[in-house]
């Protein structure tokens, strides 16, 4: 690969070429350096018998140990080291990562793919239904075949009327006509919010970010909420 003058000291520190493994940044005096030498670097030997996962936009991919990194692209490259002799496979939207732990947390699953806030994983189960995974969630990459999941839009619990009437709608930034038209508002009736105590009436194309237990009222204008 050829490096133009404008990114080939990208990744350069005062001490070396920087990398990140296992979310600690280390440096190394070889702008190329193979995955034994990161591997030795993050401590962990003999080489041969532990795992180096690169990550990218769109996966993570296990290496051998004689390729190389060039640390001079823009961009510190991020890795995973694992004392593990095996590489465990899995698909997030359709999309292959490799790992070297037999499982994987919730919170590591959505950082390696990039799941945004107001979204959710959920892992794709034959013989049970479909699960959403929480922060505490673990999945076993151990069992036969490779384990799929999905990202989708997180439901959150909102209440509507003076009897509090539940709607499970998708976590995001709402406008207020965007919520009017949600609830069961009558027309030209004005839409409210129940803010720590206070009664707030949503203005026209205010934006609110929509989170689990709001609870909102509809009043027509200058009379009293239901």
């Amino acid at each position: 690969m050829t490096i133009d003058n404008q990114t080939a000291d990208a990744g350069k520190t005062p001490q070396g070429f920087a990398a990140s493994v296992n979310g600690r940044s280390l440096d190394f005096h070889d702008p190329v350096p193979d995955v034994r030498q990161m591997l030795n670097a993050a401590e962990f030997m003999p080489a041969d018998e532990c795992i180096l996962v690169q990550g990218f936009a769109h996966g993570t991919r296990a290496m051998g140990l004689d390729e190389t990194v060039d640390l001079r692209e823009p961009g510190i490259e991020t890795f995973w080291a694992f004392r593990s002799d095996r590489v465990f496979r899995f698909t997030v939207d359709e999309r292959g990562f490799e790992w070297g732990a037999s499982t994987i947390n919730e919170p590591m699953l959505r950082a390696i793919a990039h799941v945004k806030e107001e979204d959710a994983l959920v892992l794709e189960r034959d013989d049970h239904p479909d699960k959403v995974l929480g922060p505490d969630d673990e999945v076993d990459l151990a069992k036969a075949g490779t384990e799929h999941l999905r990202i989708k839009k997180r439901l959150v619990t909102v209440y509507f009327g003076i009897d509090d009437k539940p709607f499970h709608i998708p976590a995001g930034t709402y406008t207020t006509e965007d919520l009017i038209g949600i609830f069961p508002i009558e027309a030209g009736y004005l839409l409210n919010l129940l803010d720590d105590g206070a009664i707030v009436t949503l203005k026209p194309g205010q934006k609110i970010h929509v989170k689990d237990g709001m609870h909102f009222s509809s009043q027509p204008p200058g009379g009293a909420s239901s």
